[in-house]
């Protein structure tokens, strides 16, 4: 009897080392997006296309963050009709493979004066619009989502074209990674921008009034919208139920609207004096 029990748990134990484990869920649904940027990285990503030539939205993660950040608002989107394309920037993710031909991780990146590896995403961004082209979707049928400094990088391509439609700002700052977004607001003008930011990160809470005071003198009162959401980390907003069907309700009608539907906090007064509009506050915790 002792032999048969030990080669019945035996051959249990076999046949379950023969049982491959599951494939793993991909983090985003939608098809492969490779390419190339302009410096040579290689960018990797996700999309799904729009129906019924609905607006298609770039999502920007932030700071060590992937495209699996966007799982829940992409559902969502993608419920609603809206197509999107999600990558991974360089140095995060599948986005790690640089010009040299070997990985390299955000880690590495320089944010100075004289090298800022972060700026640099832009060509992430532009590369991200250009094989959008490939596949039909001119600008003028776009937006960009960011988080953090994904959204700095986003605002500051967005400045300078202007046929991108709107842009969506999770954790809003004035200079994510020395980034800096002031005169990118300046010069963003006449389309719709939504900042959201958590009350729990204090760095977001102190910027997001002045970004949001510069905003409504570039882009207009009712095409400028920034609330706070409180006893959420900043960094799971772009999960948070109310949030993301927010986000989705004002993409389809991008104005600000008079009893917004998620519970919000109210607006920090803003910092007052030219210091406050042309530097920004000391570094802390970004709610990564």
């Amino acid at each position: 009897m002792r032999w048969s029990v030990l080669a019945l748990v035996l051959c249990a134990g076999f046949a379950a080392a023969q049982t491959p484990p599951p494939a793993p869920k991909p983090a985003l649904p939608g098809q492969d997006a490779v390419f190339k940027t302009q410096d040579g990285w290689t960018i990797e990503g996700k999309y799904v296309p729009a129906q019924d030539d609905k607006r298609t939205l770039l999502l920007l993660p932030g700071r060590g963050q992937t495209i699996g950040h966007w799982k829940t608002l992409a559902a969502a989107l993608a419920k609603a009709g809206y197509g999107y394309l999600a990558i991974d920037l360089r140095g995060h993710g599948q986005s790690n493979i640089g010009p040299d031909g070997l990985p390299h991780s955000f880690r590495e990146f320089k944010a100075g004066r004289m090298q800022n590896d972060w700026e640099d995403m832009r060509f992430d961004v532009q590369a991200a619009f250009d094989w959008l082209k490939t596949q039909g979707v001119s600008e003028d049928r776009t937006g960009i989502v960011g988080d953090d400094v994904g959204g700095s990088v986003g605002l500051k391509f967005a400045a300078v074209h202007p046929s991108v439609a709107l842009v969506v700002w999770l954790t809003p700052g004035m200079s994510w990674e020395e980034v800096l977004t002031v005169n990118a607001m300046r010069a963003y003008k006449n389309r719709p921008i939504l900042m959201i930011y958590s009350d729990r990160d204090k760095r977001s809470a102190r910027e997001t009034p002045i970004l949001y005071n510069f905003a409504r003198l570039s882009a207009g009162d009712q095409n400028s919208w920034a609330f706070g959401v409180p006893n959420v980390q900043g960094y799971r907003l772009a999960h948070y139920g109310p949030v993301v069907r927010q986000i989705v309700a004002w993409i389809g009608s991008p104005v600000k609207p008079e009893a917004p539907a998620v519970s919000t906090g109210p607006l920090p007064a803003p910092a007052t004096g030219p210091a406050a509009a042309t530097q920004s506050s000391a570094p802390d915790s970004q709610g990564q």
